[in-house]
């Protein structure tokens, strides 16, 4: 069984995470000299440009950390082009139904297994054998986060070529109608995401996750989740500043009291 990116890090460990939404090649050199395991570039919902991402996964290499690059929608090509671009994977959004994995798949691997297409720079920086260990050495999660593709992540996870998951909890819960707060003690939005984690774990596959508070994070890592990420560098920012003005205002209302 081949070592994908995320197990590469050490036996036993689970890599932690998170996602990167500015445009900024300096915000993705910070978060991985922080430390942060992997880090997650979002083209699905962020603002980021290609020739952006680009100088982004290779700022996150240099420091020593895995740069993930979440694609758009049902477009095998931007597959192809972010690993091209010298991601070390791929997280595939909205993957429904086995032909769509199918297809994700073909656009991730070279020959024989898929039908990825020679090019890139990839060459320069990796050897001149990066080709033949390219299919080894990248990852392609499909995301689990609508409930049809729940009713079928059985087959999903068989598909040649499909490394694991990425879990989206809250898409998961808007697809069953319920709503995007307050759906985590649902039982079946629970059962959803027992039956996503158990199809990994029989298919020997990576099972990923998102978490929003450290809570949550520990609640995953009990469940048994090989890889979790926890928010974005966007919430540290805002979250932080919220708090620091809160105090500072505070501090000032005190002051002005003061006799």
């Amino acid at each position: 069984m081949r070592t994908t990116p995320l197990e590469s890090l050490g036996p036993g460990r689970v890599p932690l995470g998170i996602w990167q939404l500015l445009p900024s090649p300096a915000v993705s050199r910070y978060l991985a000299q922080m430390g942060w395991d992997w880090v997650i570039l979002d083209l699905q919902h962020g603002s980021m440009s290609l020739e952006t991402a680009y100088e982004c996964v290779h700022a996150i290499r240099a420091a020593g950390s895995v740069p993930l690059l979440r694609v758009k929608i049902g477009d095998p090509s931007e597959v192809q082009r972010a690993l091209d671009m010298g991601a070390r994977g791929v997280v595939v959004p909205m993957v429904s139904s086995p032909e769509e994995a199918r297809a994700m798949a073909r656009a991730a691997k070279y020959p024989p297994l898929g039908a990825r297409s020679i090019g890139s720079d990839a060459a320069l920086h990796y050897g001149a054998d990066y080709p033949e260990r390219a299919n080894a050495g990248t990852l392609l999660l499909t995301q689990i986060e609508h409930i049809d593709a729940v009713r079928q992540v059985e087959a999903i996870l068989a598909v040649e070529g499909v490394d694991g998951t990425f879990v989206g909890p809250t898409d998961l819960a808007l697809s069953m109608g319920l709503g995007r707060k307050g759906f985590e003690g649902h039982p079946a939005h629970a059962e959803a995401m027992a039956r996503t984690l158990k199809a990994c774990k029989s298919a020997r596959k990576l099972a990923c996750c998102n978490t929003y508070s450290p809570d949550d994070f520990e609640a995953k890592l009990a469940a048994g989740y090989d890889a979790i990420s926890l928010r974005s560098e966007v919430d540290l920012f805002v979250d932080a500043g919220q708090a620091l003005l809160a105090e500072l205002r505070g501090r000032l209302a005190r002051l002005r009291k003061a006799p």
